[in-house]
């Protein structure tokens, strides 16, 4: 029942959205900057895309290697996009990443080892990531006034990072390891004491700098590009400020597949800087159909595992 009511809920507000979009859009605007799209740069976006999603593959793989999993970068890299292509057909993004934890139990037969891969892959990914926006927010101070949302958004991750603050130092007391031991739910602890693991041996500063170069390559350049190819001419600096921001509050999963969610915030964000509504939905919505496309770079690899479980 809580299941069912949580979907129902998702697609509620996915309808909310797409209709806010329906109304809030000048869709002949839309047509018209997809009409005049500079190609080079489109596949130049393509480019980074792809780049982004090697130098992710990269990352999964040190964290592999890390606990003792190994795999090749062209494994990692086709399980990435096998993951993508799933979360295409799915009412959430956690799909993919459920596809790459079964991918890797079944390879290595470590079960809580490949789950805790999977999770701090993402984790390390959106700590990073919040990181940069408050280091860049300084550039979007000026508009904290005008705006709620971004208001919010800065508040939530100070408060993400005080409660990350609050959890190392918990991490660094005899009691934590303590109480962690004395848990009577014996797949809980495995699973703790797997994610624990991770603060030791430098594994944080490694996974950290790929993720930085993922999100400069697979999420600033590519964008970047991207508005750039459809005629914007915002500078880079704003433009990460912003992008940071976006990336966090389009994966929050309040939408079916983030649905809405993803244009709103790049209609929301974006337009504080002076991009247009229509520039901002086309690149939500050109890189939403693009990453889609390019996930089934991974279909003939995926149907041939499948047919040899068969």
């Amino acid at each position: 029942m809580r299941k069912n009511l949580l979907t129902a809920g998702k697609i509620l507000i996915t309808l909310a959205l797409v209709f806010w979009l329906i109304e809030r859009v000048d869709w002949r605007g839309v047509l018209a900057q997809l009409s005049s799209i500079t190609w080079p740069l489109l596949f130049l976006y393509v480019v980074f895309q792809l780049l982004g999603n090697l130098i992710s593959a990269k990352k999964w793989q040190t964290i592999g290697r890390f606990k003792g999993l190994d795999f090749s970068l062209r494994e990692a890299f086709f399980a990435y996009l096998a993951g993508t292509f799933i979360n295409n057909f799915l009412p959430s993004t956690i799909g993919g990443d459920a596809y790459r934890t079964i991918w890797l139990v079944k390879r290595s037969g470590a079960r809580a080892a490949a789950l805790s891969t999977v999770i701090f892959d993402r984790f390390i990914g959106l700590w990073t990531i919040a990181l940069l926006a408050l280091l860049f927010s300084p550039v979007l101070f000026p508009f904290m006034k005008e705006s709620l949302p971004l208001s919010l958004s800065y508040i939530t991750l100070v408060v993400f990072f005080v409660v990350d603050l609050v959890i190392t130092y918990a991490y660094c007391q005899a009691w934590f390891h303590t109480l962690v031991a004395r848990l009577p739910f014996h797949k809980l602890r495995r699973f703790l004491e797997e994610i624990i693991f991770y603060t030791k041996k430098h594994i944080w500063l490694k996974t950290s700098l790929w993720s930085a170069l993922f999100i400069f390559v697979g999420l600033v350049l590519s964008n970047f590009t991207l508005f750039h190819a459809l005629g914007s001419d915002i500078g880079i600096l704003p433009f990460a400020s912003v992008m940071f921001l976006v990336a966090i509050v389009a994966s929050i999963p309040i939408s079916i597949n983030n649905i809405g969610i993803k244009e709103w915030a790049y209609i929301t964000f974006f337009g504080l800087v002076g991009v247009s509504v229509e520039t901002a939905v086309t690149v939500a919505l050109l890189s939403r159909f693009i990453q889609m496309l390019l996930s089934f770079i991974a279909l003939p690899q995926y149907l041939r595992k499948e047919d040899t479980k068969q």
